[in-house]
């Protein structure tokens, strides 16, 4: 047949190439999530049993809650009396409201989806909102001063996030 030309299928040449540049994306995200994990792991690998599934490590700038079958919470050597009490509570009800399922199912989600910018505001909104809803749920049983001093305690140690906020898995 003379003359009769095949056109090229650029569509099946640009959707190969989308499929590669989603994948890439996925994995770097995976690549981060582990990497993130293993050198958050690594920094309270010397921390010390406080009580129950507590524990403190002088590595730990700001407490946060790791793990999703057995959560733990971590905390700074720092924290003592009442502040130590506030932020156990909020810890607690981070593993109470089942957020350590939570948090790595939105960043599973944003994983898949990570092309789409609305999926990156709704994971932020996701984590804000995890906090909120512990802030909520521990002062509900406050009085004003306690209110206060729980705000008091959780402001001095979220001025020194470093390597939990960056971690998808962990939060605090």
């Amino acid at each position: 047949m003379e003359g009769v030309t095949v056109p090229a299928n650029n569509g099946n040449n640009i959707m190969t190439i989308l499929t590669i540049v989603w994948t890439i994306g996925i994995l770097l995200l995976v690549a981060y999530t582990v990497i993130s994990y293993w050198r958050l792991h690594r920094e309270i690998d010397t921390a010390v049993h406080y009580k129950d599934n507590i524990f403190q490590s002088e590595n730990v700038s700001s407490p946060f809650v790791l793990g999703l079958i057995k959560p733990r919470i971590y905390l700074p050597f720092k924290l003592d009396g009442k502040d130590l009490e506030y932020v156990v509570a909020h810890e607690q009800a981070h593993i109470r409201r089942k957020d350590h399922w939570w948090k790595p199912l939105g960043f599973f989600l944003l994983t898949i989806h990570w092309f789409n910018p609305l999926m990156w505001l709704a994971y932020v909104l996701l984590c804000r909102d995890i906090e909120l809803a512990c802030d909520e749920k521990v002062i509900r049983g406050l009085s004003f001063d306690e209110r206060q001093d729980y705000s008091r305690a959780l402001v001095s140690c979220g001025q020194q996030r470093r390597l939990v906020s960056v971690c998808p898995l962990a939060f605090g």
